[in-house]
């Protein structure tokens, strides 16, 4: 099957490779981010299947793994936003693919952002961090993060990373989910397809309303 996929859906825009399907004609788009591999990270989830219903964009990193920095990977994105009308979407990534879906689902104000154990590579990851401070979206608590993570030596340890991440997150005014994986084995939980609806879904059903008046309830 992901041979027949790459070969229908396999596309070249802004000098970058991806795959792109739809299973509906909607404003929904997710993006999978791909880990250090050379494939597009869960790319027959959702072909021919309709339980999640929307367009999906599967992009996997260049050799000199580049994705954060590379401005083709953005306007690729924008093109598709655009293009299809997007006003819902969800970033998707691991270890690296987890680093990228933070940077880019920042960038285009995403809906849902999910990161499983990220981990930079080739990357200073310092600039995620002032992304995140920099970051305003106005208090209207539409985006929502979803953070798992592993960690180092003693399982209490986390990677300065992923602490240095959480840290900035909790300044925010996001909704943040964090998910502790006892582990010190990197990407030692890897979300199924079902596992991944289900964050999505608990996320979509999760709605934070912006109150104006904060001292209403005296």
């Amino acid at each position: 099957m992901i041979n027949d996929i790459i070969g229908k859906h396999e596309r070249t825009l802004e000098n970058i490779k991806h795959v792109f399907y739809s299973n509906c004609a909607n404003n929904t788009l997710f993006i999978s981010f791909a880990g250090k591999v050379d494939k597009y990270v869960s790319v027959t989830w959702f072909y021919n299947q309709f339980d999640f219903l929307g367009n999906f964009l599967f992009l996997k990193n260049d050799y000199d793994y580049n994705t954060y920095q590379d401005d083709n990977y953005e306007k690729l994105i924008n093109h598709y936003m655009t293009s299809l009308k997007i006003t819902n979407l969800i970033t998707y990534g691991p270890s690296m693919g987890g680093i990228a879906s933070m940077i880019y689902g920042l960038k285009f104000n995403a809906n849902i952002i999910i990161s499983i154990d990220p981990n930079p590579i080739n990357f200073d990851y310092r600039i995620l961090l002032e992304q995140i401070r920099n970051y305003d979206n106005n208090y209207d608590f539409k985006n929502k993060i979803y953070l798992n993570y592993t960690f180092l030596n003693d399982f209490d340890t986390l990677h300065s990373w992923t602490e240095e991440i959480i840290n900035e997150f909790k300044k925010k005014n996001m909704v943040t989910t964090l998910q502790p994986f006892r582990s010190i084995d990197h990407l030692f939980f890897i979300p199924s397809k079902e596992y991944l609806l289900n964050i999505i879904k608990a996320e979509t059903l999760l709605q934070v309303k912006n109150y104006s008046n904060p001292g209403k309830w005296f």
